[in-house]
């Protein structure tokens, strides 16, 4: 079986030497390389490697932050020129960590820790890199979402709330709506320490951008948001509503 490989660094270098050292690996075929971390969680989208290479200091985001935006992560293996990231990624219970230069009895030690987990992904404990990873980076501070083909970074400090609309995820700005490419439920668990609050089955809110809640019928609520929308609250959230607004 042929695993599947994306290589991720923004040094052009660095994905040479990669290829050249994988390359007396039969059972390794790359699939395509990306230069920053955008790219990278765009790349793993599309082409569902089953191994990412994934270098940690990048522009846009970094391999803990690429992590932390997939919602079925493949095999991870960091690889770095800092060791001072080598405890936080075997925390995450990444596959491995290499530093750079990568030496080849180095990598060949790490590939078969790869192909120790291979088949099948979806019971390997490497998918809850996206968990522990999250838990150990804090909050998220920014989400990646789709205008047309391109994926742009917003700032969660931007994002008023989430919304479903024909069983598609958006997130809303005070200046655009931009698609997201996760369900509600994992956007709840993952925007829950960043401040964001689930208000009905299909629309999470940004709490820092409430500026009023208002009582409304049969034991529900409406919230002013800072756009000027006013969205409903369910019965059944409106507790959870008033509690994290301190109310009692």
């Amino acid at each position: 079986m042929k695993i599947r490989t994306l290589l991720v660094d923004d040094e052009d270098l660095a994905r040479a030497a990669l290829r050249r050292e994988l390359e007396p690996s039969a059972d390794i075929e790359i699939v395509d390389e990306a230069v920053n971390g955008v790219e990278a969680i765009e790349k793993i989208g599309e082409l569902r490697p089953d191994l990412v290479l994934l270098d940690i200091e990048m522009p846009g985001f970094d391999g803990f932050e690429v992590v932390q935006h997939l919602s079925d992560p493949p095999v991870i293996v960091f690889v770095t020129a800092y060791d001072e990231y080598a405890v936080r990624a075997f925390e995450a219970n990444a596959v491995d960590y290499l530093l750079k230069p990568v030496q080849p009895e180095r990598l060949e030690r790490a590939l078969a820790r790869v192909r120790q987990r291979m088949p099948p992904r979806e019971t390997d404990p490497v998918s809850r890199v996206k968990d522990v990873a999250r838990e150990r980076s804090g909050p998220l501070r920014r989400l990646a979402a789709r205008r047309g083909k391109r994926i742009v970074i917003v700032p969660l400090r931007e994002v008023i709330r989430v919304e479903i609309e024909d069983k598609l995820v958006f997130a809303v700005t005070a200046a655009d709506r931009l698609l997201v490419e996760k369900t509600i439920g994992e956007l709840e668990t993952l925007l829950a320490p960043s401040g964001f609050l689930r208000i009905s089955r299909g629309e999470l809110v940004n709490l820092e951008t409430i500026k009023e809640l208002v009582p409304w019928f049969s034991g529900t609520w409406r919230v002013k948001l800072t756009n000027g929308e006013e969205r409903d609250v369910s019965r059944e959230r409106a507790r959870q509503l008033r509690e994290a607004m301190g109310i009692e």
